[in-house]
């Protein structure tokens, strides 16, 4: 993490336009009043509701641009296709109802085997073609359907899209309210504004890269999970080969994230009763991860790991956040990558993990 938060604390140091971290970076959960907390929430969960609307509003103008040209491509579709229905619909005529009998009659009065060889080809040649005409149209007709099936589901993506911006800037305006009365009712509303800049500053320069390098990190680990606790020994086989059982306990995970990254060497694991708290600090920056493991079956039979709460310096993140870490990082883990098993059952108690699991058949 180290090499990461220096970049960071210049960034956020060259943001203030002066050599100086800023003094929120010096400040502590201890030392804000429970205003001065109230308003840093608000200002944290401000910053990241709206940078979520900025994505969603991306989204939305890339649904747009696809939009349109699914719609150039349908109308190209209905064009081409109505051009060669009536050329299709002779071609079939043709084949079903006179060709046969045309052949017939040709091969009846050919007068040479040449004659018929002729006649063949020209033949071959000739329904090669009509039926490279009739896949063409069928082929046409086809990419149609997908296209509209596509543009069906755009329309309800743009739609939930629109819907979320819609919701975002109610509860932007709500925060935004709450942020600005609280500074109103403020006994030092310069001081504190200040400090909710810095904020800011600090957690889009310092905070955001390191929790997202965190997440990285243990993606990249989750990985190699089922190969460590192949070769470690801990599937125990019961029930005649065709029952298996995982417990890998919180001090495990620590010693196996610690020899993937050194990022977690700041960083521990602890297992509690249905629950996973992931948390450590360094410096000035502390982060805590509150989550669990659960079993999923579709798409695909995996442990998969929720994130509950996200706590950076004290201050929870919103929703937001952790939905966009999930969504982009994937910190589950599949045990039928290196045996061919289902699981069935996964448990958190104090200090272990658990995951039953049987043969798949």
């Amino acid at each position: 993490m180290s090499k990461r938060l220096s970049a960071g604390l210049i960034a956020a140091a060259l943001a203030f336009g002066s050599g100086a971290i800023p003094a929120y970076a010096h400040s502590s959960l201890e030392e804000w009043t429970p205003e001065q907390r109230r308003l840093l929430q608000d200002t944290l969960s401000l910053n990241e509701l709206q940078r979520d609307a900025d994505r969603i509003a991306e989204e939305q103008e890339v649904l747009s641009r696809q939009r349109e040209r699914l719609n150039q491509e349908i109308r190209r579709l209905e064009t081409k296709i109505a051009d060669n229905r009536k050329r299709t619909d002779s071609i079939v005529r043709a084949q079903y109802m006179q060709n046969q009998r045309f052949m017939l009659l040709s091969l009846i009065e050919a007068r040479s085997f040449s004659d018929i060889t002729r006649l063949y080809n020209y033949y071959h040649l000739a329904i090669r073609h009509d039926e490279e005409l009739l896949l063409g149209f069928r082929q046409d007709t086809e990419a149609l359907e997908n296209r509209r099936n596509e543009l069906a589901a755009n329309s309800a993506r743009l739609e939930t899209v629109r819907t979320g911006i819609e919701q975002q800037q109610l509860r932007l305006r709500a925060l935004q309210q709450d942020i600005d009365q609280g500074l109103l009712a403020s006994s030092d509303p310069e001081r504190l504004n200040r400090l909710a800049d810095e904020l800011n500053v600090y957690w889009n320069n310092v905070g955001l890269y390191e929790v997202d390098g965190y997440f990285a990190s243990l993606a990249s680990a989750s990985t190699e999970l089922p190969n460590f606790l192949q070769s470690s020994g801990k599937m125990q086989v019961s029930g005649l080969g065709t029952r298996y059982t995982i417990e890998l306990t919180d001090a495990e995970l620590n010693t196996f994230l610690r020899s993937q990254s050194t990022a977690f060497e700041n960083f521990s694991f602890t297992f509690e009763d249905g629950l996973v708290v992931a948390e450590g600090s360094q410096d000035r920056l502390s982060l805590r991860i509150e989550g669990r493991y659960t079993l999923e079956t579709e798409p695909h039979n995996a442990i998969l790991f929720h994130v509950d709460r996200l706590v950076f310096n004290g201050l929870e993140l919103p929703e937001t956040t952790r939905r966009e870490l999930e969504q982009k990082y994937d910190l589950g883990f599949y045990p039928q990558q290196v045996a061919p098993v289902v699981v069935n059952g996964v448990e958190m108690a104090e200090g272990r993990l658990k995951i039953s699991m049987q043969l798949a058949l």
